[in-house]
C-alpha cells in the first residue's frame, strides 16, 4: 500500500509519500508549534529505515520550519532543491528564522543522487530564480517553487497527485509554456493547492491542463481569509463522498491531516486525523498560557 499525507501545520506545508516499494519522500518540512511531522514520520511511518528523499519546494520559512529535526533526525538520502543567492532571499522578507540553518545544511549535497527503485513516477518542474525575477520581482521566491507531479500506479488504477507549491497564477502561466509540464499535469486526480489555496495561486489554466482532480487539497491556517471559494466548488472538482457528504477540497485548518491511502489495484481511499501535538511546550510559552488564563 501508498500513502501520501497532507500534515496539518497550520500556515505552512509538509507533505509524506510512501512509495509501492516503500521508499519515502517528504515535500518541505514545516511544523506547527506542538507537533512536527517530522517526529511523526520517525514514530508511525518509516519503520526504522532512513527518509529516501527530502525535496523543498522554495526557502520561505513556513516550509522549512523543521529543518532542524531534519538535518538532526531524519536527513535524507537524496536532497532536491533550488540552489538560490541566499542573500537575495534574505532581502525578500525578514521573517527567515531557520534560513542560515537550511542553507548551510542543503550545501553538503553536492554528490549526484543515487538511483532509487521507487515503484512509482516522481517529475518535478520549476522556474529558475532568474527566470522567476525577470517574471514577477515581487513574488519570484513563490515563483520559483518547485511543482511536484507524484504518480501512483496499481494493477488497475493510477492515482496522479500535484503538489503546487506556493507559485503564484502568472508562475503557472509560464510553466504551461512548457510543454512536458503541461503532459505531466494533465489527468491530476489530486491537487494540493499551491499558496496554501490562496487566490494569488489560483489559475484556471492551470485547471485546463490538468482537468478537474477528485479533490482539491489545501494546507490552510484556522481563520485564512485568504483561501480561494473556488477550490471547493464542483467547477474545479469531481468531488468524494466523505462520511455521508460530497467534498470537492479538504482543508487541513477544518479537516486536520489529510491521508489518502492507495491500494495495490491503484484504488485510493481517503481520511482525516486530528493527529495529537508530539512536541512538549517550551516553559516559558506554558508559563504566559497559565498566566493569560489566570487573568480570564
Amino acid at each position: 500500500m501508498s500513502r501520501v499525507i497532507v500534515f496539518d501545520v497550520e500556515h505552512g506545508f509538509c507533505a509524506f509519500v510512501k512509495s509501492p516499494t516503500g521508499q519515502t519522500l517528504m515535500i518541505d518540512c514545516g511544523r506547527k508549534e506542538q507537533f512536527s511531522p517530522v517526529v511523526y514520520v520517525i514514530d508511525n511511518e518509516l519503520n526504522g529505515a532512513r527518509l529516501t528523499q527530502l525535496i523543498v519546494t522554495h526557502p520561505h520559512d513556513d516550509h522549512i520550519e523543521d529543518i532542524q529535526y531534519v538535518t538532526s533526525k531524519l536527513p535524507p538520502l537524496i536532497l532536491q532543491r533550488q540552489v538560490y543567492d541566499w542573500e537575495e532571499v534574505r532581502e525578500t522578507e525578514s521573517d527567515y528564522e531557520n534560513l542560515d540553518h537550511y542553507s548551510g545544511w542543503q550545501a553538503k549535497y553536492s554528490a549526484p543522487a543515487p538511483a532509487v527503485d521507487w515503484g512509482m513516477d516522481i517529475k518535478v518542474f520549476y522556474l529558475t530564480p532568474a527566470v522567476a525575477q525577470a517574471l514577477n520581482q515581487d513574488n519570484w521566491v513563490n515563483n520559483s517553487g518547485m511543482v511536484v507531479v507524484v504518480t501512483i500506479t496499481g494493477t488497475k488504477f493510477s492515482e496522479k497527485f500535484v503538489f503546487g507549491a506556493d507559485v503564484e497564477t502568472d508562475g503557472f502561466t509560464e510553466l504551461l509554456k512548457n510543454k512536458d509540464f503541461k503532459a505531466a499535469v494533465a489527468g491530476a486526480d489530486f491537487y494540493i493547492a499551491s499558496h496554501h489555496g490562496h487566490s494569488s495561486g489560483f489559475s484556471t489554466e492551470l485547471y485546463d491542463a490538468m482537468g478537474k482532480p477528485f479533490l482539491n487539497l489545501i494546507s490552510a491556517t484556522s481563520g485564512d481569509e485568504h483561501v480561494d471559494s473556488c477550490y471547493g466548488s464542483e467547477d474545479y472538482a469531481r468531488g468524494v463522498e466523505i462520511d455521508g457528504e460530497r467534498r470537492y477540497s479538504l482543508t487541513t485548518r477544518t479537516d486536520g491531516s489529510i491521508f489518502i491511502d492507495v491500494n495495490d489495484e491503484g484504488k485510493f481511499s481517503v481520511y482525516c486525523v486530528s493527529l495529537d501535538d508530539n512536541e512538549e511546550e517550551d516553559a516559558l510559552t506554558a508559563a504566559v498560557k497559565a498566566f493569560l488564563a489566570g487573568r480570564r
